[in-house]
């Protein structure tokens, strides 16, 4: 079979059409799974940032220790339930379903807050039992 040079000239063109299209597709599918895993990254940031401030101040070793346990998630439970809700967008299946789980631990009983765990806890360290149930919403943010 004999092939003209107008001919190679136009196979070489298609492959290079073929390769660069190839190329863009490949380069938006990339382009596209990174900017989602830097959107969950920060989300995963400002969830951590959400509650750091009430890590710090019920530490069990260096907290504060005159503070109304209450009243301080009380008032940090919105920004709090902001952050949880943004960060819930990022998961998918069941490991939302385990978030969810993980979120109405560390806050609900039978419907309605119960921060009154932390300082009413069985266990004799109820600012430990804080930072568990902080720390296991927070290992989501581990990606």
């Amino acid at each position: 079979m004999n092939v003209c040079p107008y001919g190679i000239t136009l196979i070489a063109g298609g492959f290079t059409i073929l390769g660069v299209l190839i190329g863009v597709l490949v380069t938006y599918y990339f382009a596209l799974r990174l900017a989602s895993i830097n959107s969950r990254r920060d989300a995963g940031r400002r969830l951590r940032e959400a509650f750091a401030p009430e890590l710090a101040a019920l530490h069990p070793i260096s907290g504060k220790k005159d503070i109304n346990v209450e009243n301080l998630l009380q008032e940090a439970l919105i920004r709090h339930q902001t952050a949880i809700i943004e960060f819930q967008d990022y998961l998918r299946g069941a490991e939302k379903i385990q978030f969810e789980k993980v979120w109405k631990e560390y806050y609900e009983v039978g419907g309605s807050p119960r921060f009154f765990d932390y300082y009413m806890d069985d266990n004799g360290n109820p600012r430990q039992c804080f930072q568990d149930r902080v720390n296991s919403i927070l290992k989501f943010t581990e990606t």
